[in-house]
């Protein structure tokens, strides 16, 4: 299994599957959701709340997930919905995330991920979930991400997950997940640029 790191939107890889950091509704909304429903295909939304209703018969739980097929996107076949934020009730303070549910949405995502049908491997482009509407900001959703796959990896020396990549939107994004990632996975330090690389390493 191997772990990078990229600048830039999830939905410019070449993964088999993207993370959507998603709300117990599936409403494709702003930053990496709409991303998303952007790359996927005009009536991605549609087809999405049609697999949350043949799934869930109604909205999610916190910290479930909802897997579904990329619609058009030209790379990717997959979708993973983590429901972080809880909307099932309008939006409203109490919907933020906490530390503790991104944890087991991280969990579930892997275990999802694993169990996806079919033979073959699967790539994840993963985001920090959490990060944007849910008020967690970048580092620590990154390292729960981390460190989840890690404990998943570890029970399943056999996974089917052959590469996770962890993006960062914009510069201060990718230098927050460099600065953890090289503290739980230190390989990705020779992905960094030099410049990225000594700023990493002044504050590891």
């Amino acid at each position: 299994m191997k772990v990078m790191i990229r600048q830039g939107s999830l939905t410019d890889g070449d993964e088999s599957v993207l993370v959507n950091a998603s709300n117990t509704n599936a409403q494709l909304g702003t930053g990496v959701s709409a991303a998303i429903r952007q790359a996927c295909g005009k009536g991605y939304q549609e087809k999405v709340l049609a697999a949350l209703d043949h799934h869930f018969h109604g909205p999610m739980k916190p910290g479930q997930v909802l897997l579904t097929h990329a619609g058009t996107h030209p790379r990717a076949v997959w979708v993973a919905h983590v429901a972080v934020m809880d909307y099932r009730e309008g939006h409203t303070a109490k919907s933020a995330p906490t530390v503790d549910l991104i944890r087991t949405a991280c969990e579930r995502l892997w275990d999802v991920v694993e169990s996806i049908p079919g033979a073959g491997t699967q790539s994840v482009a993963m985001v920090a979930l959490g990060a944007g509407t849910g008020n967690l900001g970048v580092a620590e959703p990154t390292r729960i991400g981390a460190q989840t796959l890690k404990a998943h990896v570890a029970l399943h020396p056999n996974t089917r997950i052959e590469r996770v990549t962890f993006y960062g939107f914009q510069l201060p994004d990718y230098i927050a997940v460099a600065h953890v990632l090289a503290v739980e996975f230190p390989e990705v330090k020779e992905q960094l640029p030099p410049e990225v690389l000594r700023f990493v390493e002044k504050g590891t």
